[in-house]
């Protein structure tokens, strides 16, 4: 059997090993990584050298356009060229219409990725991928209309794959099977569900494969009686949509909006913070950032007695969770995801406790991700998880 396995995520690259490795170590597959990082081409290196793939394939960087300006922008930097970023966002759109208009949805994607001529779509048996972006959609798009026979599979993403069965909540693609370490917790139905292999702490020949492609060097061997706060990737308004208020409402509406939702996100997150180290007792705070957090915001954010940053920021909470024995802690977060990572992931001994405090957001399509927290906190795995509906109930867990 062939396969393609598509990495938007570090976690999906994570999925993607321990797939390969536990239930198609006999088959030929595949990758492309796919997501943006300074270091996508060092992931590229180290994925290539497990000899795990036949063929490995990554995302080159983006043309610079009109976000990659405001972005430049926003750091201050005023030496690039509007015309310039207008001029390719132009092609870009252009070449996203003719595509759509003449169905060749491979167009948007040749071109994007390193070694794609490599990739014979036609010929895969099965497909692993999530997320909406333009480049697993086309992939998809282009597969179901030229190799209906493939199967595609949407493998584990966090919280989002047991909300929505399709790729994301805008999707309209159908997913033959849903791959899930926990398919019980899905909040829809769907015919075809897989479990995906949880992985032991004596598996050490997947510990290394992953120590090796995230370049982890195990920093501790246990985690036992601390406060653990998980962050989210947000930030406050950046200064340049509060001082060009015009611009905002005009050119950048766009990122106006995105930068508008995460600022509101960063001030929930920063209040729960806050009071969880005017309650914790003189405990210890460990902060597991998110690997997009931006590093000046750190400092900015996350300080005071007894709190410190877990080390290697840009390594996935589920490469911790295997290599560390984590019990006996309690875990915070706003709505990270990676909470439920040491539950779901790890087949080993698991008594943490868990606040998730979906009390903060807005309901709407979070109202989903509200199901799947209820579920999860009546549910029988080996975790305790708990959903204050208030700031006093949220108060009141941590006293």
């Amino acid at each position: 059997m062939k396969i393609l396995f598509i990495c938007s995520t570090e976690l999906q690259l994570f999925n993607a090993l321990n797939l390969k490795m536990h239930l198609f170590r006999d088959d030929t597959a595949d990758i492309i990584i796919q997501f943006l990082k300074k270091d996508t081409v060092d992931f590229y290196h180290r994925v290539k050298d497990t000899g795990l793939f036949e063929n490995v394939c990554y995302r080159l960087p983006d043309v610079f356009g009109l976000h990659q300006y405001a972005r430049c922008i926003r750091k201050g930097d005023f030496s690039k060229s509007f015309s310039e970023a207008a001029k390719n966002t132009a092609k870009q759109i252009y070449v996203r219409i003719v595509s759509q208009k003449n169905k060749q949805f491979i167009d948007n994607v040749k071109g994007q990725i390193f070694n794609f001529d490599r990739l014979e779509l036609g010929k895969y048996q099965q497909i692993f991928a999530g997320g909406t972006n333009v480049i697993v959609v086309n992939i998809l798009k282009y597969v179901r209309t030229h190799n209906p026979a493939c199967k595609l599979n949407l493998y584990e993403e966090g919280v989002g794959s047991y909300v929505f069965s399709t790729l994301g909540c805008d999707s309209d693609i159908h997913m033959d099977y849903m791959y899930l370490y926990e398919p019980k917790l899905a909040v829809y139905t769907h015919p075809c569900f897989v479990s995906m292999p949880k992985v032991r702490r004596t598996d050490t020949k997947f510990l290394s494969v992953i120590n090796k492609v995230f370049d982890y060097q195990p920093e501790e061997k246990e985690l036992k009686n601390k406060i653990i706060f998980f962050d989210n990737p947000s930030n406050p308004l950046p200064s340049y949509l509060t001082i060009h208020k015009l611009l905002s409402k005009t050119l950048f509406y766009v990122p106006y909006k995105k930068h508008l939702h995460e600022h509101e996100t960063y001030l929930k997150q920063q209040k729960l913070f806050k009071l969880l180290k005017q309650y914790s007792n003189g405990k210890e705070i460990i902060v597991k950032l998110h690997p997009r957090t931006e590093r000046d915001q750190v400092v900015r954010d996350y300080n005071g007695a007894n709190i410190r940053i877990m080390g290697s920021i840009s390594v996935p909470w589920e490469v911790f969770c295997c290599n560390c024995d984590i019990r006996d802690n309690v875990f915070v977060t706003y709505e990270s995801s990676a909470i439920t990572s040491n539950a779901f992931t790890v087949a080993d001994e698991d008594n943490n406790i868990s606040i998730i405090c979906r009390y903060a957001v807005n309901e709407g399509i979070f109202d989903k991700y509200r199901i799947f927290h209820e579920t999860l906190s009546r549910s029988t795995v080996k975790h305790q998880f708990f959903l204050p509906q208030s700031e006093d109930q949220y108060i009141e867990i941590l006293r």
